[in-house]
């Protein structure tokens, strides 16, 4: 009968310490054992509470090359939320009141061995982003450090949770879930394994009965009935106490089942769930999340997804909208206006503080300034348009001619273009790639025009005092770079013209800001960035230039509208132009853009193709008619800067 036993003397002692494979289930359980304990694959045990999960993890650790060194195992669930990070990651001496010496984490003393990691449902979001990372860099920073330790462990983790269902709720990263399930093996509970019950009850009355001197003792039929008869709860751990405490209260060499003292719980009354309370739980986890990626303008976009959803919900009825969100109609008819929803009035609409009230209760004493038509334009810190934004006269032109221009900000290029696909944009400015991914993933965009190519301005940084010192010294090595960044194509370019393939790197996906932090801690060996990030580092003396773009890659910006826009506005497409390009001339005469032609077209499809060659989009996308050809009438205009259709 194959057994395996727990042997650590410093055990709780209320812990299963054996499992035996006699049913089927578990026979087959132990050949997946058998296959996946040799590997250095990361194991995910799932299971109930007692049915042994620490047992496997230390067999799966007894297997495999690592037995000869440490195997170190941690209860995430008996973790304080203030120490957890420290425990798991170690600290440097004053990181904090108290730490009074460095102390390496959990990893470093498991380096070279296996790491086990109980109850890993129960990690707090910030800890499972961090324990992530160390998966994926295999390397730890301490509290208080800056310099990563390189740490080389096997992680076996176990749970008695479903995390399919806390991903689904938001309460456990999905990434951090699959990275954890490389190897799953699922314990069945006692009660569906019949077949380990009288194995398991034999062996814990054989080495009880040693320990407390107690003779030979054997079940009679009627205890060993009640013991499969009974649905085990509390599974391997419950049957072992109940063994022990029949040999502690028993007289005489048998059994009886008054011995025992099994226990059967009453069921539970189940209560009706709390609809509200689960939906807020669910809306609280998915706002987590999005804090987590530092979405932009998050109020904005919750609160107009909330007053679209509500009025698609209501069948587009202005007023029941309104009574479902508890405000007032005119309150919504004027966001609907904002939203595109409703046609309105070319004036802004005005709700008063008084009228909101009078009808529903609500808002603030103030008035309330909606306007009615509303041009969204996004972002980023780099070529021309933040400029635009600070000079105002754009803003002003569109102003006269009754539309509110509202700026939006992005992190990056690709969070802009995901913008176009919920409609909270007309118009925006990218890089060569966000683009490319947009097209690849339908997202409806069309290219408008272009400022001229500026290659100096993106580059490969390294620490100041890396070892690496050229692009082929990369190899194995980590390089951040934001999502669907146009550095995506200087990676490929710079790595071709030295020798190299883009999977001889490991590339992080982090939006700049993380990937800033990452770099100066030392987390990513590279990073892949754009101005003005990459002139804010030169210029602080933390980096060098490792190359840049030039003779790689042209790092053109791309203006992007909506296809509904341009269709239903040509006029406004063309006064944006007009007064960009005038705006250009006065403060950037050389950023001056143009109109995206047949050549701009060609240099974007040479970028789709690399990006679909290396398999960083999902399918071929072809470009030659994703450029605007404004109707004819409209063609003067470009030079008319600033003034209106007189046609």
């Amino acid at each position: 009968m194959p057994v395996l036993t727990l042997q650590n003397a410093n055990s709780a002692p209320y812990r299963a310490k054996a499992l035996v494979f006699e049913d089927p289930k578990s026979r087959a359980l132990l050949a997946r054992l058998n296959q996946i304990a040799p590997s250095d694959a990361t194991v995910l045990i799932t299971g109930e509470t007692g049915t042994g999960k620490e047992i496997i993890a230390r067999q799966i650790h007894e297997q495999s090359a690592r037995a000869n060194k440490p195997f170190v195992a941690m209860n995430c669930g008996a973790l304080a939320p203030s120490v957890a990070e420290s425990e798991l990651f170690g600290h440097e001496r004053g990181a904090f009141t108290g730490a009074l010496n460095t102390k390496p984490g959990w990893f470093e003393a498991a380096s070279d061995g296996s790491l086990f990691l109980d109850e890993v449902g129960e990690l707090p979001l910030a800890l499972q982003v961090k324990l992530l990372r160390v998966l994926q860099e295999g390397e730890v920073v301490r509290v208080g450090a800056r310099q990563p330790v390189r740490v080389d462990v096997r992680l076996i983790a176990a749970t008695n949770v479903n995390l399919e269902e806390a991903v689904a709720s938001g309460q456990f990263r999905e990434d951090l879930y699959y990275r954890l399930s490389v190897a799953p093996l699922v314990l069945p509970p006692l009660r569906e394994r019949q077949g380990d019950i009288l194995p398991l009850a034999l062996y814990f009355l054989a080495n009880y009965a040693k320990k407390l001197e107690a003779g030979r003792v054997k079940l009679t039929p009627a205890a060993e009935q009640c013991l499969l008869a009974h649905p085990w709860p509390g599974n391997i751990r419950e049957l072992e106490n109940a063994i022990h405490h029949a040999l502690l209260v028993g007289h005489g060499e048998f059994i009886e089942p008054s011995d025992l003292k099994l226990v059967t719980r009453p069921e539970r009354i189940q209560k009706e769930p709390d609809v509200n309370a689960e939906a807020l739980t669910s809306f609280k986890a998915a706002l987590n999340r999005l804090f987590e990626l530092q979405t932009p303008n998050l109020f904005d976009t919750v609160e107009e997804t909330l007053v679209r959803d509500a009025y698609e919900y209501c069948e587009r009825n202005q007023l029941q909208t309104a009574r479902l969100l508890g405000t007032s109609r005119n309150i919504i008819r004027a966001r609907l206006i904002e939203y595109g929803e409703l046609q309105g009035s070319p004036r802004s609409t005005i709700v008063s503080a008084s009228d909101a009230s009078a009808e529903s209760g609500a808002r603030s004493s103030s008035t309330i300034k909606l306007s009615a038509r509303t041009l969204r334009i996004g972002y980023q810190r780099f070529g021309l348009l933040p400029l635009v934004k600070a000079h105002g006269a754009l803003d002003a032109a569109f102003a006269a001619r009754g539309y509110r221009i509202e700026w939006h900000e992005f992190p990056g290029g690709i969070q802009l273009v995901e913008a176009f696909a919920s409609n909270k944009l007309s118009l925006g400015a990218v890089g060569e790639g966000p683009p490319i991914f947009a097209y690849a993933n339908r997202i409806p965009i069309v290219y408008l025009a272009a400022e001229g190519a500026a290659p100096e301005d993106e580059a490969i940084l390294v620490p100041l005092n890396s070892p690496i010192q050229s692009v082929r010294d990369l190899r194995g090595r980590a390089i951040a770079l934001n999502r669907g960044a146009n550095v995506h194509y200087l990676v490929i370019r710079a790595l071709e013209e030295a020798g190299l393939e883009y999977d001889d790197v490991r590339v992080v996906y982090l939006p700049p800001v993380e990937a800033r932090a990452a770099f100066q801690r030392r987390n990513v060996d590279a990073w892949a960035i754009w101005s003005p990030f990459l002139g804010e580092l030169m210029a602080s003396g933390e980096a060098r230039s490792l190359v840049d773009g030039r003779g790689l890659v042209d790092n053109a910006v791309h203006y992007i509208a909506s296809p509904e826009f341009v269709e239903t506005h040509p006029t406004l497409a063309e006064l944006f132009f007009s007064q960009l390009a005038g705006i250009a001339t006065s403060i950037a005469p050389h950023r001056v853009p143009r109109r995206i032609d047949e050549t701009l077209i060609q240099a974007q499809q040479r970028v789709a193709d690399t990006f679909y060659r290396h398999k960083l989009i999902p399918n071929e996308v072809q470009l030659q008619m994703s450029f605007w050809r404004p109707p004819q009438k409209y063609e003067a205009l470009w030079q008319l800067f600033g003034k209106e259709e007189t046609a």
